[in-house]
């Protein structure tokens, strides 16, 4: 039969920026310290929320240049000319390049969360 396991408390010296230290980081993955303290010590995997927001806001971004390059490739095709086709087709292109400077930042923040 499994006994059921004792918390014990452990104390440790640590001086006050150590300290505030492991708060800071604790309130970033949403642990409370003693449980963020136990992961670290256990070698287990702590997840940061502000790198799940950073890759949140990545994607909202990625997303937002396609939706406008749409809505641009849909201007384009109504054969309007109040604004110059050819400058459409350069913020195109910027928008393109702008999503392809993204992709590879989203892939590095997906591979560390």
């Amino acid at each position: 039969m499994n006994k059921p396991k004792r918390e014990i408390c452990l104390k440790a010296y640590i001086t006050q920026d150590e300290h505030d230290r492991i708060k800071q980081l604790a309130e970033q993955t949403g642990l409370s310290i003693s449980e963020y303290v136990r992961r670290v010590l256990s070698g287990s995997r702590v997840d940061s929320r502000i790198d799940q927001t950073a890759f949140l806001a990545a994607l909202k971004v990625n997303a937002d240049l396609g939706r406008l390059g749409g809505l641009f490739k849909l201007y384009l095709s109504q054969d309007r000319t109040i604004v110059d086709p050819e400058k459409i087709r350069k913020v195109l292109f910027e928008i393109e390049d702008r999503q392809d400077e993204l992709r590879p930042i989203i892939q590095k923040i997906r591979e560390a969360i």
